[in-house]
């Protein structure tokens, strides 16, 4: 491939220190083809001395002088002197690394589309040393990137020199930001920007030499932001979509991430940020995003003193205090609540996640130690100022990943640091222990499709790729069986084995050479199960049997087995425990026996539970059991892990109407402060709550613990295998190739099926040329699509009607008719609705596969025929499949039948008889009439077949699809089953006709919202719930058919006015999040958006709720939550979820968090007050790989289309 020829503009005055280094950056280049213009802008150093030499050295470089006109006037001048039609703008004191425009130009040669091309880059210091991360790098449209900031060094691209000049070069008027704004005119254009994320640019930085210039670079950066959320003259052909700039409204978030930016670099040099914001008065800034606020600060903070991000946490103790005042005052002044706070937390961890400085280190609120898991896990103690714990954890000095954790009283538990670890990275220390103890005792062998793995005469695995991954990919494949055999003592069973009751009780018997286990006695009902123990069968009084399951001697849930006979077997049992603990059971396992111990000493699995157990069973627990009424025997030491007799202590026990292995498993310290609250959401819920030495004072220490289990248990303990599965579902598993699927489709955008392509064109004009030459008065054309034949279909007909069952497609084909006052476009599923009238004309092509079923396409046809005016025609093209001729040429697509099935069969149609058709290797066009009355048998005529070869080949997206000699056809059949295996959580706010314009987003209107949910219906769309999707993620079996949940933040009346009418009409349920303390009242939390609004009061929720509405909490206050302390955010929680079950009398489980605000101590907190699931606004459909309290949704907002609304609902 040629390469292009770049010339190379150097701007220098007074450059004698690093010119040389720069031409000699040049000189190494691997692509030859350049020129170097370097324009001396009145050096009064031997800058032209230096590049003389060079000159002579090297043609390909020369030098210009000029008076010092600045470095974009002298750029400019570079620009008229340059021979090549590419240009790379270079600073006299920056560097190309040698590939630079080797690798750059074979980009832009490779693509010609493209305008732009550039690189990643990263800035040293002089003595090389590398300060930050990695420059900017992305590709395509970056217009939006650069109206807010500039993303990339001036000499890591190479652009086209036309378009330089078309849009007017460098703005001499600016002393800095000149490139940005450059950069920014030319993405207004529509340029495309492409290149590569290798770095090949070095941007020089040395001390103070980042802030020096800090206010006029704040100055004239605010000019370029301004400039791109306006029209720019400057620009003669802007791209249609950026003619006006940005959005006017989302000017003062970007003016204030920029002055965050300029702040970071004059905090970093020691000065002060006090009138900043003064250039930025009226700027309001509500939503601004404390991540992009941090992220800023973080990035410009080190650059006036050169500082390695390695070695941020030296600069801290002097950065402190500037930080912290420039957030407060930023939050005022945006008025954004919490974001000072928000901000300052995320920065604090940025900083302990770059630094090299040994564990421990604190840096603000946060504090940062290293826990080695072979090591015995201890109590964390931080100091005073320590709110979170940034845990780096480390097996054998590698580190595994970041825990973080609430610190409480200062210290955080070995507790519930060694649950956290187990809960995050138990698959992980799982398959660390098997490498060493079982994996490298298995067989591999290599077979046809790969290699297998082999237990003994035991197959695990097959199809395994070797390389580097190859125990990564096995532990994914194998390591829960083999967990299950050295968990249940079974090394040759099967992973079906561990869930079949009546298998595994055959095995058992087997291996015991078919003798009886002893039974043991269940007086009580009650049975505690050490998962170490050999199990035996369980005599049983009544119909149920409550199981305990501990491990190492603690207990980790409570379940219940229903007793169809007097004689639980050991296989059932055994069956029981492992479905009913499910993950849960690995993440005890690793935290009872793996955690804190040495992995190569030479004990199983099994014999390390067991050793763990029986220490805890010497234990004298007497006095402890004395203390606490109705403890579960041998649950003891759990509460012994943390409970001191001698130090008042408030002890939360398990949820036992929670399923093992959700929040109701992970162990917490809570804050003493917020133990009022805890108590009483306790008590509202009948949960276990201990406090000794005596209640009525305040504890010294407060312990959510799930090895507490009282007895009885209540009356809402779960029951063993519940089914997942919704019986909606059922009544909604359609079609595969409905409503959503075409809506889908074409929310992908038109070109998905290229309409425009010749061998389309050519189709089109075949079968416009079927048409009889008499007039035809009424015309109906179904499955118009995106319009593209009704268009050329509209002269021949006096009135026609373009329908589809795409609401998307309709709406194309109105655009693309527009002015055509004889056609009208409507929605239409001709297999489910009747057709509009009586019609000269039907066409319908390319679409009856789709019916998917024999008996469905004889029905459409008489449909057709009975729409049809006496005499008057059906007009149809489609396919040829190989699935009808095997032996001929056609598509192998996944269809039933093809155009000759669906031609026999409107040929026998009962009316319709066959006139003409057009027949190539690829498809049919036939012409159908509906008989005449007067017609007779003897007047049959023989249709007119006309046979040719194929007029256009197929277009290349199709094409490979095509077998020219017949062969088998392909039948996927079970892969398009209708199932969710990636769930749609829909998240609204308000459905309302009007409101503030400031509050847009969130309002939804009623029909817009009817519209919505039309299309949930028809696509076959069924409301789930929560604990549905939590059962399906536990099993990680999808849900049958086409699942959403539809959920509405706040609790605004007007749920009640429009939603839920709308919804029952349409056959949805929804959930709907609370503030607490706000029921009845107004949206206090709003008051910026000037829209005071009524919310649903406890007697509209209360009606609601019996009408089948569920509630969830959307907290106490509406408070962003990361900035509250520990105590307030547990406050928070406890007390919404104690008023809402309060009032309501039915348990709460979910929590929506305010303005979706939250991180993985907020999530810990959360849970640990109670709540099972946590909905935030992480944009996306949730997938089984999602944690239950981290849950992303999909946020309808009320400027979304339909088209937007399906594209939201698969992306």
């Amino acid at each position: 491939m040629t390469s292009l020829s770049v010339s190379i503009i150097i701007p220098a005055h007074n450059a004698a220190g690093t010119i040389a280094e720069t031409l000699e950056s040049l000189l190494a280049q691997t692509c030859p083809n350049w020129e170097a213009i370097v324009v001396d802008d009145g050096s009064s150093d031997e800058t032209v001395t230096i590049v003389a030499t060079f000159s002579k050295q090297d043609s390909r470089i020369r030098v210009v002088s000029q008076p010092q006109s600045g470095v974009s006037a002298a750029r400019n001048t570079g620009i008229g002197l340059a021979n090549f039609d590419w240009l790379l703008f270079l600073d006299a004191d920056d560097c190309i690394l040698p590939a630079h425009l080797e690798q750059l130009t074979s980009i832009l040669s490779s693509d010609p589309r493209l305008d732009v091309a550039h690189c990643a880059w990263v800035r040293v210091t002089p003595e090389g040393k590398i300060i930050g991360d990695t420059g900017w790098f992305s590709s395509g449209d970056l217009f939006v990137a650069l109206g807010h900031t500039n993303v990339f060094a001036i000499h890591a691209c190479i652009v086209r020199r036309s378009l330089v000049q078309a849009v007017g070069c460098f703005n001499t008027s600016l002393r800095t930001c000149e490139d940005w704004d450059l950069w920014q005119r030319i993405a207004r254009t529509g340029a495309r920007f492409g290149g590569t994320s290798e770095v090949l640019a070095h941007y020089r930085i040395r001390i103070n030499s980042a802030s020096a210039n800090a206010h006029q670079l704040f100055a004239d950066g605010l000019q370029v932001i301004a400039q791109g959320y306006a029209p720019d003259p400057r620009v003669q052909n802007p791209h249609p979509a950026y003619a006006k700039g940005l959005p006017i409204e989302e000017l003062p978030t970007a003016n204030l991430l920029f002055a965050c930016w300029v702040a970071g670099l004059l905090i970093g040099g020691g000065q002060s940020t006090r009138s900043l914001l003064d250039l930025l008065v009226d700027n309001r800034a509500p939503e601004l995003d404390p991540m992009q606020v941090a992220q800023y600060l973080f990035y410009a903070l080190p650059l006036p003193t050169c500082c390695p991000l390695p070695d941020y946490h030296i600069l801290w103790q002097r950065l402190e205090a500037g930080i912290n005042e420039f957030l407060v005052v930023l939050e005022a002044h945006a008025t954004a609540i919490g974001l000072a706070r928000r901000a300052s937390t995320l920065l604090e961890r940025f900083i302990l996640e770059k630094s090299v400085a040994l564990s421990p280190l604190t840096i603000g609120t946060s504090h940062r130690a290293s826990i080695e898991v072979t090591e015995p896990i201890q109590d964390i103690v931080t100091p005073a100022s320590a709110e979170r714990l940034y845990a780096r954890v480390e097996l054998e000095g590698e580190t595994l990943g970041i825990v973080e954790l609430p610190v409480c009283e200062g210290v955080v538990s070995k507790c519930v640091l060694a649950d956290a670890i187990a809960a995050e990275f138990a698959w992980v220390l799982l398959g660390r222990f098997f490498q060493r103890t079982i994996y490298q005792d298995l067989q591999i062998q290599h077979e046809s499709t790969g290699l297998a793995l082999w237990r003994g005469t035991l197959r695990l695995a097959e199809g395994l790729l070797e390389g580097e991954q190859f125990w990564i990919q096995a532990h994914d494949q194998v390591g829960w069986t083999i967990f299950l055999q050295e968990l249940w003592g079974h090394s040759d069973w099967s992973d079906e084995i561990f869930y079949d009751p009546q298998a595994a009780e055959q095995r058992r018997k087997k291996e015991k050479n078919n003798s009886q286990s002893p039974a043991q006695h269940s007086t009580d009902a009650c049975l505690v199960v050490e998962v170490s123990d050999e199990l035996a069968d369980v005599k049983v009084s009544g119909q149920f049997l409550n199981v305990v399951l501990t491990v190492g001697g603690i207990a980790i849930g409570v379940f219940t087995i229903p007793t169809q006979s007097r004689i639980v077997s050991a296989g059932q049992l055994q069956v029981a425990l492992t479905i009913e603990s499910g993950f849960e059971l690995c993440r005890a396992v690793v935290r009872e026996g793996l955690l804190g111990r040495p992995l190569t000493d030479g004990v199983s699995l099994r014999e390390r539970l067991a050793q763990v157990a029986a220490v805890r069973r010497s234990q004298d627990t007497s006095e402890l059991e004395a203390t606490v009424p109705g403890l579960v025997p041998g649950t003891a030491s759990a509460v012994g892990e943390v409970l001191r007799l001698s130090e008042s202590t408030l002890l939360l026990g398990h949820r036992t109407q929670e399923a093992i292995g959700t929040s109701a498993s992970r162990w917490a310290m809570l804050p003493k402060t917020a133990s009022n609250e805890l108590t009483h959401a306790a008590l509202v819920a009948g949960e276990p709550l201990i406090q000794i030495p005596e209640k009525n004072q305040q504890p010294e220490r407060v312990f959510y613990v799930p090895g507490l289990i009282l007895h009885p248990f209540g009356t809402q303990q779960r029951t063993a295998t519940s089914s997942p599965v919704s019986s909606q579902a059922e009544e909604n598993c359609t079609n595969f190739y409905d409503r959503s699927y075409f809506e889908t489709t074409f929310a992908k955008g038109p070109e998905r099926w290229n309409y425009d392509n010749s061998y389309e064109q050519t189709k089109y004009e075949q079968t416009l040329s079927l048409l009889p030459s008499k007039p035809i008065k009424r015309a109906l054309e179904l499955a118009c699509a995106a319009g593209h034949f009704t268009i050329q279909l509209a002269p021949r007909v006096g009135k026609l009607i373009a329908a589809d069952i795409s609401q998307i497609a309709i709406e194309q084909t109105t655009e693309r008719c527009a002015g055509l006052d004889h056609v009208s476009c409507m929605r239409l599923d001709f297999v489910k609705d009747p057709l509009p009238g009586r019609f000269d004309l039907i066409v319908c092509s390319e679409v009856l596969y789709f019916t998917n079923e024999r008996k469905v396409l004889e029905a459409v046809a008489q449909k057709f025929a009975d729409a049809l005016e006496l005499g008057g025609y059906l007009l149809t093209a489609h396919a040829n499949l190989v699935v009808d001729e095997p032996d001929r040429a056609g598509y192998n697509w996944d269809f039933p039948f093809g155009a000759k099935v669906i031609g026999d069969t409107l040929a026998n149609t009962p009316g319709l008889h066959l006139v003409k058709e057009i027949h190539t290797p690829l498809y049919r066009i036939q012409l159908f009439q509906r008989k005449p009355r007067w017609h007779l048998p003897w007047q049959q005529r023989t249709p007119q077949v006309i046979q040719m070869d194929q007029p256009t080949p197929p277009p290349p997206m199709v094409a490979a699809d095509v077998l020219w000699l017949g062969g088998q056809p392909k039948r996927l059949g079970a892969e398009l089953a209708v199932v969710t295996d990636r769930l749609p959580i829909l998240m609204y706010h308000r459905i309302a006709p009007t409101g503030s314009p400031k509050m847009n987003r969130w309002r939804v209107t009623p029909q817009a919202f009817e519209e919505q949910l039309c299309y949930l219906r028809d696509s076959g769309f069924y409301s789930v719930t929560l604990e549905d999707w939590r059962k399906a993620m536990a099993s990680r079996k999808p849900l049958t058919g086409r699942a959403v949940l539809i959920t509405f933040d706040d609790g605004y009346r007007d749920f009640l006015t429009y939603a839920w009418p709308l919804l029952k009409q349409y056959g949805f349920s929804a959930t709907v999040f609370l503030v607490a303390d706000k029921v009845g009242q107004s949206n206090s939390w709003d008051y910026l958006y000037s829209e005071e609004l009524p919310l649903l009061d406890w007697q509209h929720i209360q009606q609601l709720q019996a009408e089948g509405v569920e509630f969830g909490s959307h907290s106490a206050s509406h408070h962003p939550l990361t900035s509250l302390t520990v105590a307030e955010v547990v406050r928070e929680g406890a007390r919404s979820r104690s008023i809402l079950e309060q009032q309501l009398g039915f348990p709460i489980r979910s929590f929506a968090y305010p303005h979706g605000d939250f991180d993985p101590v907020v999530e810990h907190l959360i849970g640990a007050c109670g709540y099972v699931f946590g909905l935030s606004c992480r944009s996306g459909r949730a997938r089984f790989e999602d944690r239950l309290l981290a849950l992303p949704r999909v946020e309808v907002m009320g400027s979304d289309s339909l088209q937007e609304f399906v594209g939201k609902l698969t992306s």
